[in-house]
């Protein structure tokens, strides 16, 4: 190679240690070379050439001085770690060409101008072992994949030798196996530059080989590039902008413990969900746990695997027994699988717990938790200082076995600050300390999402629906009810205009027995204690409806008349314990719930002393009062219907009248009752109303507890289709429907026929249609009172009461909601409604605001961090070329390789956008064809079921949760399908030849472009880097001696538009040139591969020192942080230790303060250990292990001038 002459100058022969302010020599030094690169840059060579910097901030001056001593005189060593860009600014510094691409050749040029010889110092690779057997780091092909050689052990004797492998394919990264050498048939050591492209029998048509490349660029992800996302492209969702933040945050931790602390409705599975997949593509994540409430354990599975296209299954006692028949008695459930649901209560269980912590030893390597309604894991308490509870410690004792934590809750801060720094030290506990306050914006900004339904709305950058609470007072004068209705913005606060109605003759029942039951309490309820509760409940179910009433006030007196005989527990509890255990179960049947009610009733009663003369009379007229009002409409019924007549059907309730339509509109309601009793006198009731009306008999649904599986997904899919594909209208239901279930696709208005005294239940109802994609711009929720009885109106100071608490006092409206419950518990007396006023007035918010909400408030860093979401989203979009025409096609060629028609067009979704038809597919396909047809009914037989056809494709996001096709993304199991065999091709697949030919019009010369795959591992085999290499070239003649361009916007051309031709579909050349590209593919493949692999080189290096300058960054933040907590803890000790805090009263305060303080003290002692440890394990994070370039494929763009 002719190297350019260096002129000798005074300073050629400078020591290493020479200034970077000094000239510049002409001839390369260690010293010399050095002095081009930034500061930063010679920190991550100190770090890879094992120089000792302990002084990180120290000057530029002083890191050169220190490397270029500890090189010495080995410049080769000091150049091959440059990247290309570098090797160029040294070249240019030293006056020579830096044109060349080969970092090989820049290398060479710089060796050459020091006096060195170029191939003296070229590192050779090891050589092959002579007996044949793989070294560590080698590749090998067998069973069909491709492996890499973790390590190899010799054999004694006769022995073969055990060589431990790991999965390399895209379909079972990291998978490992140990494999008998000699024994293993077929296995061999892959050379790609022996193997190449191999023989091409045919040319793949264009567009085949489009969707091939479009399959590889889908698949490439880098650890080095925080900002490039996947997982929005492999989820079944329709995206918004503030969903996109948590991922975003998350891929900029080096671990991913990360708080989702949204609002209520905002999507946070969604969000979770999104994150997981990232993780899960980036080989972050292998064993996934999430633990959350027994209620939403399906739900949590449906989401997972309808969403996102990834299989969790929910441990119970029915899965441990399947798994423990098919795998034996001894098998830990828990390593069955490696994504499971538990909730909170079964996770307690030391028959469930300590098998998991079995499985996960001390750290379970890529593990992810998921904590849903996080805040049940932070210690609690009704006063100053919160202790541990068993949830707390459990959680504590997990979390630290898991690389990777998402906590997930809308109410993160109970309002105590220990609390508060507990729960976000078993997130992370290097940046946090129980005992230390959380410091705000700053210590919470990188890893806790937090925003409120207002700020987004403030924003303006997604539409959420606005809740009205409407107040429907009922008042009876003369024999007739009458009606006001008020509405209020639950947000804001801000009254409606009242509308006033009459509803009809009536007696006010009602109200005379709650007069009546009021006296009777005060004759003979008992002032404290357990005697209470029968009048407590009598109460309850007085507010609820006549019926509920009824059925109690006589299981009351039937308990009085039993009076002295034996009083047995209620067995609620307990099989409310093994109804979470079992999430299936959904509860108890409601009549169940019902005879427990009446039961425990009866029992309590039968203790009571007996009455007195006049509580005995009263009791007589209140039960003769009920059994008269439980037969008619009462009040609420009367206004139920009549704003049914209004919105659904004007002929509802009156009978056989045709002067009304009897046609329905397309509105939904959903009616809550916390009693079965009332649930049945209301579908009784609306059955009879709408029995003339059209199609009366299907108009109504329930939703109860006791539910199967099977069932409640019917009356969700039901009440969620079109208004035009099903006729349900009405859906009443318990409280069994209160969570784990999405209601809002066609519903907007709710009505609670009573109202909880456990306000988290009214919350709770209200958010099945008050939530993300709720189409309807504001949604009604619908509460009853009657303004004349006493106990309405403590009820009604507890709704204004509520919704002021959630509009202004964020996560501690929480515990404030717990305080208006308790105040409920014992009954309402004439207290209660000043107790519940009280309910906030003196909260000390200070402490949340300071450590929680601060994170909020900053309008303006909020919309920049959507906006920079939403530019991460799009740039991905276009590096990864994600397209629903693009996916469209990919999937119709999969279908073609697979020797099946291509789809058919099926009409358009609700918004516009083309659905298709499967075609017929063979029976290999049907287990993944079952993810497309429609939820199988509870009567309906297996195989009836698959015989439906799957429902049809769209390859866009859907409008509604009613629409009836199903979404194709990049990982739902059918497209994964397709998507795999283009992955495996050159492996286990060979349906192509991976060589094409396109007509290029407007070009004058043949272009060839060839194409490689680099993937640089990590530990584990895990990819931290993934991308396809195509260089350019131009084809005039010889094969063989074919080179790439020099010039890059020429390669860049000619590669874009090349690709551009691949994707529209264009047109191969005619047969006499496709047989000579044919002929020649193998020698022109042949030929670029060693620019291939330089070009490679030049990339793979540039992606080491992004990785290298990332894993920098983030142990000296991490080396900072654990600074910074070592002073936190020193100052939060002596606050601990003032004497105020030693004058709590109760005793388990003060142990936990003690147990608090020995905690600083272990936690000073791990961090000084951390500092050392826990930076070097970051760092090992994206620390490369192995590079590897495969071929891919060949490209001949052919001018249509010349075919």
């Amino acid at each position: 190679m002719a190297a350019r002459k260096p002129h000798k100058t005074p300073d050629s022969s400078a020591p290493a240690q020479t200034s970077v302010l000094a000239p510049v020599p002409t001839t390369p030094t260690v010293a010399s070379v050095l002095a081009v690169l930034s500061a930063g840059r010679l920190l991550d060579l100190c770090r890879l050439l094992g120089c000792d910097v302990r002084e990180l901030s120290a000057p530029k001056d002083r890191l050169l001085a220190r490397l270029a001593d500890h090189l010495g005189k080995r410049l080769p060593t000091l150049l091959r770690e440059l990247g290309r860009d570098e090797l160029r600014a040294v070249c240019r510094r030293h006056g020579l060409d830096p044109s060349a691409r080969a970092r090989s050749d820049l290398q060479a040029l710089l060796l050459e101008a020091a006096g060195l010889d170029p191939k003296a110092s070229t590192v050779r690779p090891p050589a092959q072992s002579p007996d044949g057997l793989p070294t560590k780091g080698q590749i090998v092909h067998a069973r069909h994949r491709q492996w890499l050689v973790e390590d190899v052990a010799l054999g004694t004797g006769n022995e073969s030798p055990l060589v431990r492998l790991v999965c390399l394919d895209d379909d079972d990264p990291g998978r490992p196996i140990d494999v008998l050498w000699d024994l293993e048939l077929g296995a061999r050591i892959v050379a790609p530059e022996t193997h190449g492209l191999g023989d091409a029998p045919r040319l793949d048509p264009p567009a085949h080989f489009g969707a091939y490349l479009h399959a590889l660029k889908w698949s490439a992800v880098s650890a080095a590039d925080a900002t490039r996302f996947q997982a929005p492209f492999r989820a079944g969702i329709k995206l918004m902008a503030h969903q996109l933040t948590p991922l975003m945050k998350a891929l900029e931790l080096p671990r991913a413990n990360l708080f989702i602390a949204d609002d209520v409705g905002l999507g946070k599975t969604i969000e979770a969900g999104l994150v997981l997949q990232e993780l899960l593509l980036r080989q972050q994540a292998s064993f996934v746990l999430i633990v959350c409430p027994a209620s939403v354990c399906l739900q949590w599975q449906g989401e997972m695997q309808r969403r996102f296209g990834l299989r969790f299954e929910v441990m119970t006692r029915q899965f441990v027994g399947y798994r423990r028949q098919e795998h034996g008695f001894g098998t830990n459930p828990w390593s069955t699988h490696n994504r499971f649901i538990v909730s909170h209560a079964l996770l307690r269980r030391p028959e469930y717990r300590d098998p998991l912590l079995h499985h996960l030893g001390e750290r379970a390597r890529k593990g992810l938790l998921i904590l849903d309604e996080a805040h049940v894991a932070a210690p609690a308490s009704a006063s100053k200082y919160a202790t541990d509870t068993d949830i707390t410690r459990t959680i504590r004792d997990l979390a630290p076995r898991f690389d990777n934590r998402l906590f997930l809750s809308a109410t993160p801060h109970n309002g105590h600050s220990n609390s508060f720094s507990a729960l976000l030290e078993i997130l992370d506990p290097v940046r946090f300390t129980r005992g230390v306050p959380v410091e705000g914006k700053k210590d919470l900004d990188p890893i806790m999402v937090r925003r409120l339904k207002r700020d987004l709305r403030q924003l303006g950058v997604e539409r959420f629906p606005r809740r009205l609470l409407v107040q429907l007072a009922l008042s009876n004068k003369g024999g007739s009810w009458r009606l006001a209705q008020t509405s209020y913005d639950a947000e804001t606060g801000e009254e409606g205009k009242a509308a006033t109605s009459d509803l009809g003759a009536g007696q006010p029942v009602e109200l005379l027995l709650g007069e009546k039951l009021q006296r009777y309490t005060e004759l003979c309820a008992p002032a404290s204690g357990q005697g209470r509760f029968p009048f407590i409940h009598l109460q309850q179910r007085l507010l609820s409806s006549p019926e509920a009433f009824a059925r109690s006030i006589e299981a009351h007196a039937q308990g009085l008349a039993k009076k002295g005989g034996p009083v047995a527990a209620p067995q609620q509890q307990k099989l409310t314990l093994d109804l979470e255990a079992d999430p299936e179960t959904h509860g108890l049947s409601d009549e169940a719930v019902a005879e427990e009610s009446a039961a425990a009733v009866r029992h309590a009663s039968a203790s009571l002393p007996s009455p007195t003369e006049e509580g005995r009379a009263l009791l007589a007229e209140m039960r003769a009062l009920a059994e008269k009002a439980r037969r008619e409409p009462d009040a609420k019924a009367l206004a139920l219907l009549a704003w049914m007549r209004e919105h659904l059907c004007p002929a509802i309730g009156l009978g056989e009248d045709k002067r009304a339509s009897r046609k329905w509109s397309p509105r939904r309601v959903i009616i809550f009752t916390e009693y079965a009793d009332t649930k049945r006198y209301l579908v009784e009731l609306l059955a009879a109303a709408v029995a003339w009306t059209e199609d009366g008999e299907q108009r109504i649904m329930q939703f109860h507890g006791g539910m199967g599986d099977e069932a409640r997904d019917e009356v969700q899919r039901a009440f969620n289709s079109a208004p035009d594909a099903h006729p349900v209208r009405i859906l009443v239901a318990t409280d069994a429907a209160r969570e784990g279930v999405n209601l809002q696709a066609h519903c907007a208005d709710l009505f609670h026929i009573d109202i909880p005294w456990n306000p988290a239940r009214m919350e709770q109802r209200n958010g099945r249609i008050d939530r993300t994609l709720q189409p309807a711009p504001e949604v009604r929720c619908h509460y009853f009172i009657y303004p004349e009885r006493a106990e309405d109106q403590v009820l009604e100071t507890a709704v204004r009461k509520i919704a002021t608490v959630q509009r202004e006092l964020g996560s501690l409206g929480a515990v404030l909601l717990g305080q208006i419950e308790a105040a409920l518990e014992n009954g309402i007396t004439s207290k209660s409604r000043a107790t519940i006023e009280k309910v906030g007035a003196g909260a000390k918010t200070a402490t949340v605001d300071t450590e929680l909400e601060a994170q909020r408030t900053d309008l303006a860093a909020l919309r920049a961090e959507n906006e920079r979401a939403g530019r991460r989203l799009e740039n991905s979009r276009r590096t990864l070329e994600v397209e629903p025409d693009a996916l469209r096609g990919v999937v119709e060629i999969g279908l073609t390789l697979a020797g099946a028609p291509t789809l058919k067009d099926a009409g358009k979704t609700s918004d516009g956008r083309p659905t298709y038809e499967l075609p017929p597919l063979d029976r290999s396909w049907d287990v993944t064809l079952d993810t497309l047809r429609p939820p199988r009914g509870r009567t309906e037989e297996f195989w009836e079921w698959r015989k439906k056809p799957p429902l049809p494709v769209t390859f866009h996001p859907l409008a509604s949760l009613s629409e009836g096709a199903e979404q194709l993304h990049l990982s739902h199991p059918f497209v994964k399908r397709i998507l795999d065999r283009f992955l495996a091709q050159g492996f286990s697949a060979h349906d192509l030849s991976r060589v094409t030919a396109v007509v290029a019009p407007g070009e004058s010369v043949v272009r060839v472009i060839g194409y490689g795959r680099l993937t640089l591992f990590g530990t584990g085999a895990a990819r931290l880097h993934d991308q396809l290499v195509p260089l350019a070239a131009a084809w005039s003649g010889d094969a063989a001696s074919i080179k790439p361009y020099k010039d890059r916007a020429t390669a860049v051309m000619a590669i874009s538009s090349t690709e551009k031709l691949l994707a529209s579909g264009a047109r191969a050349p005619n047969a006499t040139i496709t047989k000579r590209i044919r002929e020649n593919a193998e020698t022109l493949f042949r030929a670029l591969w060693p620019h291939l692999e330089a070009e490679a080189d030049a990339l793979a290096v540039e992606a080491r020192q992004g990785l290298a300058e990332r894993a920098r960054r983030e142990a000296n933040d991490l080396r900072d942080l654990l600074l910074r907590q070592r002073s936190a803890i020193d100052k939060a000790e002596a606050r601990l230790r003032q004497a105020d805090l030693f004058e709590l009263q109760d005793k388990e305060q003060k142990r936990q303060v003690d147990l608090d303080l020995r905690h600083l003290d272990r936690r000073r002692a791990a961090a000084a250990s951390e500092l050392e440890t826990e930076p070097a394990a970051i760092e090992a994070l994206y620390e490369v292990r192995m590079s590897r370039l495969t071929p891919v494929g060949l490209v001949v763009a052919f001018p249509e001038s010349m075919t």
